[in-house]
């Protein structure tokens, strides 16, 4: 191939990838409509359920979860994949695996306090209802497939 052909080829793929790269931000911004909250998984599960103007009066406080429990999952993984580093090395070092392990806790105590701290400013929220779904959803077995009830 000529240098004419390689510049159209490059020039081709260069903007292939910038319309790829287009579509997929125009295509999250648009996904995320006015009504569009994101639910936490950690958190979701409590509120997927209710109706969409309950959803809509929590949204603060999700948002304010949300970006809070950002950094300590950040932290979660960081000292996940250092322990899956530790894990697979050799010569295991025991106590290099411990103090991993320890971090990891510590920061899946922060995780729980944070999500027990949300629920507990939105469960005097709910109503009697609500809190009824909500109990049934906290006895629900882990293996227990999960309904969706519309209101």
């Amino acid at each position: 191939m000529n240098k004419s052909r390689w510049l159209t080829l490059t020039l081709i793929l260069s903007l292939a990838t910038n319309l790829l790269i287009a579509g997929i931000f125009i295509g999250r911004s648009m996904s995320r409509g006015e009504g569009a909250i994101y639910l936490p998984p950690n958190l979701g599960w409590m509120i997927r359920h209710m109706d969409q103007p309950t959803r809509q009066a929590f949204r603060g406080k999700i948002e304010e979860h949300s970006l809070a429990i950002k950094p300590i999952r950040q932290e979660m993984r960081k000292t996940q994949r250092a322990f899956d580093r530790l894990l697979v090395e050799p010569e295991p070092d025991v106590v290099a695996l411990k103090e991993t392990l320890t971090r990891l806790r510590s920061a899946s105590d922060e995780y729980q306090q944070e999500t027990h701290s949300v629920m507990l400013k939105l469960i005097p929220e709910l109503n009697e209802e609500q809190r009824h779904r909500v109990s049934k959803m906290l006895r629900r077995r882990p293996d227990q497939p999960h309904r969706r009830h519309q209101n």
